[in-house]
């Protein structure tokens, strides 16, 4: 360890330096000198513990780590791969390795077939930005004549856009190299730094083998900005910089993205049968379902529990309704291509229990292991908002009569809460509920998550822009799917009747009361946006009956 040594008998002062340059060697290489060095210093007036403190050997050891010592006698930085990809996001799964500045967010968006990086900036002071992720040994980029990142403007106004690429600490004020491009509204650009060069002059000389950040930020903000960017690469000519790589197709077996697509029947690259195509809207062509009346086919709209009259859940305030179609107080309400699931304060309600009314959805067809289900949707926002999306059992029989109704299981797809400081919808649970008795349930683990302390944070706004959520029910192993990428997958037995699919627009968060006095009712907010909703089965997969069994009394 840095000062191994430095104790027991009295030396001068001179005699310190071949022990010190030792120890220094070891600090900044991680090995350690053979054979071990005496103890022969702690005597020292001088150097006796308390005199000479670690942390002055710490600060001179790097110094002379980083200005004495070669590169090569230093951990190597990581060579990219030879597409000179230095971030390589598969689809959402790890948009959080982005370390964005505050009030700075980041999430995936499609354009022109695409799937880009979409980041938003509110109007902060300074140079606010994201910091692409880097090896903790840093970029050896000693291949390459620099990095480019090609930049999309949506917006209407032009903004000017810095690439910042920076070694290591140095007697330099500021050891980088950086490129600004202004981008037109509409227009996509790439701003590349040349290494050795700064704004088109020459600048630092930078050490291609110790890159240890690369940072895109905007400057001179009036307005909140939305720019959308691919991947950052290392390129060995500046004219290959011109055209950084489209972001690869999806390697895991299932297409569907953010988008909708046009063709309902071609499934995910598996062996699925298309069991039903719930696609909304009143004028668009592909619609399956376009009035309440077709609605009213295939969903019921309360919970399954007394006698299917249950419109309210304890947790929470808004009760559920339907009406028929025209009625001005509708809940469920078609649009040209979308179903819209409201949330209204009806006459002498407010915002507490029972004070507001909304609009659910629960299927009538039964959802067993080997299915597949996924909405493409934008969800409520706003303090009070509770948009979820998620699967219970039971069957409700044709003739009004019912499978048994054990709880749980549950499998939660999603669930947005909006309470503490998440007004806008950027961070979603999905969970499966054991009520405190997981062994009756497999001991549920995850097998995989992209899950932190139960919360996904990808990074969008999801009642701004239509996502895809879906769930992938491989028998005891549920994989949860964002966009078509898998984000999850749980070990959890499911020991009950076949379930039912639930689309709820909950309102009220009865557990979060003190959050809940910040809540407005601006029914603008509580919007639940419906493009369709899908289910798949493999084959061979017994989908149960809704006719009652025979010998059920």
């Amino acid at each position: 360890m840095l000062g191994r040594g430095l104790h027991d008998q009295a030396i001068d002062s001179s005699s310190v330096w071949p022990y010190l340059l030792l120890d220094v060697w070891s600090f900044a290489t991680g090995v350690l000198p053979t054979p071990p060095l005496p103890d022969i210093m702690s005597s020292s007036p001088v150097l006796r513990p308390g005199r000479f403190p670690a942390i002055v050997f710490a600060v001179l050891a790097s110094f002379l780590a980083l200005n004495f010592f070669p590169s090569s006698a230093r951990a190597a930085g990581v060579v990219p791969p030879v597409t000179g990809e230095l971030y390589s996001y598969e689809g959402t799964l790890n948009l959080g390795d982005l370390q964005s500045d505050a009030g700075v967010s980041a999430g995936i968006t499609d354009l022109n077939g695409s799937r880009l990086i979409k980041i938003d900036f509110p109007v902060l002071k300074g140079y606010p930005g994201v910091n692409f992720p880097v090896p903790k040994e840093g970029w050896d980029l000693s291949g390459y004549a620099g990095i480019g990142i090609a930049v999309h403007n949506p917006g209407t106004d032009p903004v000017a856009v810095t690439l910042k690429v920076d070694n290591p600490p140095t007697d330099d004020p500021n050891p980088a190299n950086s490129e600004v491009a202004t981008v037109a509204p509409g227009a996509t650009q790439t701003v590349k730094v040349v290494f050795g060069k700064s704004f088109g002059q020459p600048g630092y000389a930078l050490d291609r083998s110790r890159v240890i950040r690369v940072k895109l930020f905007v400057q001179a903000l009036k307005k909140p900005t939305t720019i959308i960017v691919a991947k950052p690469i290392a390129f060995k000519s500046a004219a290959a910089a011109s055209a950084p790589a489209a972001p690869e197709a999806p390697t895991k077996p299932y297409i569907t993205s953010s988008t909708s697509p046009k063709n309902h029947t071609v499934p995910y690259g598996q062996e699925w049968l298309l069991v039903k195509d719930w696609t909304f809207g009143n004028k668009r062509a592909d619609a399956t379902i376009r009035n309440k009346g077709q609605l009213d086919q295939e969903f019921y709209f309360r919970y399954i529990y007394d006698g299917a009259k249950l419109d309210i859940l304890s947790t929470y305030w808004s009760y559920h309704r339907d009406y028929p179609e025209g009625d001005p107080r509708s809940l469920h309400v078609f649009g040209d291509d979308t179903l819209t699931l409201k949330g209204r304060i009806p006459p002498g309600g407010g915002l507490h229990r029972r004070g507001i009314e909304s609009g659910m959805l629960r299927s009538k067809i039964p959802f067993v292991p080997g299915m597949y289900v996924e909405m493409r949707c934008k969800v409520t926002k706003g303090v009070g908002s509770w948009p979820n999306f998620w699967i219970n059992p039971g069957i409700q029989y044709e003739n009004g009569t019912f499978s048994k109704l054990p709880w749980p299981p549950e499998i939660d797809i999603f669930e947005f809460f909006g309470f503490r400081n998440q007004a806008t919808p950027r961070t979603f649970e999905s969970n499966v509920q054991t009520n405190k008795k997981p062994e009756k349930y497999g001991m549920p683990y995850d097998i995989f998550s992209v899950f932190r302390k139960g919360h996904y944070t990808p990074g969008m706004d999801f009642s701004e822009e239509f996502h895809v959520f879906a769930l992938d029910w491989q028998e005891n192993r549920p994989v949860w799917l964002l966009d078509g990428r898998p984000i999850k997958q749980t070990y959890y037995e499911w020991n009950a009747p076949a379930a039912h699919i639930l689309i709820c627009n909950s309102l009220g968060i009865e557990f979060a009361k003190d959050d809940m006095k910040l809540m407005t009712a601006d029914e603008s907010n509580w919007d639940f946006v419906i493009d369709y909703i899908r289910v798949w089965k493999h084959p061979g997969v017994v989908i149960p009956s809704t006719v009652v069994p025979e010998g059920t009394p």
